[in-house]
């Protein structure tokens, strides 16, 4: 394995060719999803599991608060995996598969959108949810690494991160979150708002 140094060395090699290197592209589709529901009054739902999990819900606070700016309407951002009462009740009546589909049933209008943050695209409780979203009419949006998995075909607007690395995935996936935040703020300040 080497030593704990060309380990780190080597994670950040990856972890930069990826940055470098995936297709950015998606990201304005992703932009213009959000902007129409702030604009609208919506809500976007977001969920993942695991570390993806941990962004959905560190996303849901970075682009409501952090990419609010005083005077403009705020993006209105919530985490369907972070009420643990819900999640362990809808997993014990109907599984775990069915806790974010289930969920969008109880919470979705007109004018939201549903983002999934899902390393391998294969969950199938994002896949189930992301299917139901779709079939409802409502914008999807996902965040993929590895092949993207069924997520990638599925979700109208998705951001492959093409690596193998669950870690490496999630860095590059929690570090778009930011750049959306961050964007949506220093937009609202300049000279145009």
């Amino acid at each position: 394995m080497g030593d704990f140094g060309d380990f780190v060395d080597d994670y950040y090699r990856r972890f930069v060719k990826v940055l470098e290197t995936f297709d950015r592209a998606p990201m304005e589709g992703v932009l213009e999803v959000l902007d129409r529901v702030r604009d609208s009054g919506g809500t976007v739902w977001v969920a993942g599991n695991g570390g993806s999990a941990a962004i959905a819900d560190h996303t849901a606070c970075d682009a409501t608060k952090g990419g609010h700016v005083e005077g403009q309407p705020p993006l209105r951002i919530i985490s369907l995996n972070s009420n643990v009462a819900m999640l362990t009740a809808l997993s014990n009546d109907f599984g775990y598969q069915d806790v974010y589909r289930r969920q969008l049933d109880y919470y979705l209008k007109p004018g939201d959108a549903v983002l999934f943050v899902s390393s391998s695209g294969d969950s199938p409780n994002v896949v189930e949810a992301c299917r139901h979203a779709r079939d409802l009419g409502i914008p999807t949006i996902a965040f993929v690494g590895f092949g993207g998995g069924a997520l990638r075909e599925l979700a109208e607007h998705v951001v492959w991160v093409p690596v193998d690395n669950c870690g490496i995935a999630e860095d590059t996936h929690q570090s778009l979150m930011h750049v959306i935040s961050q964007y949506l703020f220093a937009r609202g300040e300049g000279p145009d708002s």
